[in-house]
């Protein structure tokens, strides 16, 4: 990366029909997926619409339409692991309708200024008229500008799936600094054409196929933004 993130994760997400009372750490344990339970940090909420809970830097959400977890240390393909045996080995006739794949940072900028030049690169004032020049002010409490812009680029797989790659970006609210900014890009894969009583196997076939593709862009885009913010 071009600046060191302060805060770095990467996340997978299933979009299908899910038993949330199944997940629970000590299941994960049983069947190997996690190694050790001791490793859970604060409660486990679980109920049969939702389970929540945090084991390392992992942490699970899952709820009836949808699979969630996301860890906050390298490696990133650990994640991929055990999405593959979670429901490549186990839960295998969970239907799985959709993927994304995320990648987010949060990271400091030199200062507030460059924060505020690569919102005027990203989300110029000048087409929002009088409106825009109201942002531009001496007082740093009322300068304005780009709270939000995410870029969305369409494509269709080889295989027939569309795939959306959603690039975000805004300032930080986990980092109390006027110079930090946040980034995720998400790949986010819709099936098509999907057999009636399908299971999970399209969902970690794409996985398996477009995780490290779809980490690589995201580290590009993510570095090309952070030098646009430091010229």
């Amino acid at each position: 990366m071009v600046i060191s993130a302060d805060i770095s994760g990467c996340s997978i997400v299933f979009l299908g029909k899910f038993n949330p009372a199944i997940f629970h750490p000590a299941w994960l344990h049983s069947k190997g997926i996690e190694v050790d339970e001791s490793e859970l940090s604060g409660d486990v909420l679980t109920s049969r619409d939702f389970t929540q809970f945090s084991l390392d830097t992992r942490t699970y959400s899952v709820q009836a339409d949808r699979f969630h977890v996301e860890t906050l240390a390298a490696p990133w393909v650990k994640l991929v692991d055990i999405a593959t045996m979670i429901f490549g080995e186990y839960l295998h006739h969970t239907p799985i309708f959709a993927l994304g794949i995320n990648r987010d940072v949060h990271f400091r900028l030199p200062n507030a200024s460059s924060r505020i030049r690569l919102g005027r690169k990203l989300a110029p004032l000048e087409p929002w008229g009088s409106y825009g020049e109201g942002m531009d002010a001496e007082d740093r409490e009322l300068t304005g500008g780009l709270q939000t812009l995410t870029m969305r680029r369409k494509s269709k797989l080889v295989d027939g799936h569309i795939v959306q790659t959603n690039a975000t970006i805004e300032p930080s609210v986990r980092i109390m600094d006027n110079s930090a900014v946040y980034i995720r890009v998400n790949s986010h894969h819709e099936f098509s054409n999907l057999p009636e009583g399908h299971g999970s196997e399209v969902a970690i076939d794409m996985l398996a196929k477009h995780f490290e593709p779809a980490m690589e862009e995201a580290e590009t885009i993510i570095d090309t933004l952070m030098q646009a913010g430091i010229m």
